[in-house]
């Protein structure tokens, strides 16, 4: 999708503001990250293309936990490793944090845009899981998925079960076309309520038939979902996908150099570009219906740009021989991990004490 004239001269403005105020500061220390026990960053060969791995953690000996994040293709190590929701799992996980290929450092110019497909995502999170497990020599790790990373991890926990403790889920999708569908028809539904005659107006253009829908008409839809609270619940801001404080943070990060950020300025919607014919046939319903290791979903009961009724639906769908359990975050939408974090602690430490030494069970 082409940016428009006006985001673009913002981006450029900001970039341009960021190199002349920052254009002395090293970008190759972590100063936050210097007390913790265990902190490795590396580069690693990944399906035939370099990828960023980060793993932190307090103890070297709690249980690895991979984490898939959200997308595709938004900048993760810039935001994730330095939030407090992280830090207080990195108590109770070695985490890891990976950079997907086409994401952030894991992204270049002239990356074959033929291997960003879903097929080519479950094996570089095989070959990711491998080497974690070789690099911190354990046999299983927990695997969190979040948003678009919960259609890989749902694949990869029923393909390749014996690399895992438990599936930890947040923003589970189950048909990425379909959520899309049904977070038109609830925008559309608030609009009509409200009168929002300039939703009504930019709704209106958009065509939800698979072929003619565009990755321009779901960044529409996800500015009205924000606005009506199915992203961040109790949330009334009209704001675009991503806004100029998190572009001010991407273009800031140590972890990124001047011609990382570049490129990303250059082409920041590459992976969603590249993925799109892909996410439109992407069914979970078909491609996972068994995950033989426990399955837990944390859901946020307001989501809307994943539909909690959908993810629920999956649930009931899933056939998992090991346990499964379905949490409802009652006043959180896409990020329970964020909106209650207390109460994601306690059911991380609860997962972890009940799958990886012995303990309680799990409850809602």
């Amino acid at each position: 999708m082409n940016l428009s004239k006006s985001y673009t001269i913002n981006i450029i403005y900001l970039f341009l503001s960021l190199f002349i105020l920052n254009s002395c500061v090293s970008h190759k220390s972590f100063p936050e990250f210097e007390n913790r026990k265990i902190h490795h960053f590396e580069m690693v060969k990944i399906g035939g293309t370099k990828q960023a791995i980060l793993i932190n953690g307090k103890n070297p000996d709690n249980p690895v936990l991979v984490y898939l994040h959200g997308g595709p293709g938004f900048p993760m190590l810039p935001f994730e490793p330095y939030d407090n929701y992280m830090k207080n799992l990195e108590k109770k996980f070695t985490v890891v944090y990976w950079e997907q290929r086409g994401t952030g450092r894991s992204y270049k110019p002239g990356l074959d845009a033929n291997s960003m497909n879903v097929e080519q995502f479950i094996s570089d999170t095989h070959e990711v899981i491998e080497y974690v497990k070789e690099k911190m020599n354990v046999e299983k790790v927990f695997l969190w998925g979040h948003s678009w990373g919960t259609n890989l991890g749902a694949i990869y926990a029923s393909r390749f079960p014996e690399t895992l403790y438990a599936y930890i889920s947040t923003g589970q999708s189950a048909n990425p076309f379909l959520n899309e569908r049904l977070a038109y028809e609830y925008v559309t539904q608030k609009a009509i309520e409200e009168n929002n005659k300039r939703a009504l107006k930019q709704l209106s253009k958009i065509d939800t038939l698979p072929d003619n829908y565009t990755v321009g008409d779901a960044l529409v839809i996800r500015k009205w979902v924000y606005k009506y609270g199915g992203i961040v619940f109790n949330n009334e801001n009209e704001r675009p996908y991503v806004d100029l404080e998190e572009m001010r943070t991407i273009l800031s990060s140590p972890f990124y150099s001047w011609m990382v950020r570049f490129n990303l300025l250059l082409d920041p919607y590459f992976s969603i570009n590249t993925l799109w014919d892909d996410l439109k046939e992407l069914n979970l319903f078909e491609e996972a219906p068994n995950i033989e290791v426990p399955v837990y979903f944390l859901v946020g009961r307001h989501d809307i740009i994943v539909s909690h009724v959908l993810t629920e639906k999956y649930f009931n769908h899933i056939k998992a021989p090991l346990g499964k359990d379905i949490i409802w975050f009652e006043n959180s939408a896409h990020r329970p991990h964020y909106e209650e974090n207390e109460k994601f602690q306690n059911i991380m430490s609860q997962i972890q004490s009940h799958h990886w030494k012995t303990g309680i069970s799990i409850s809602p």
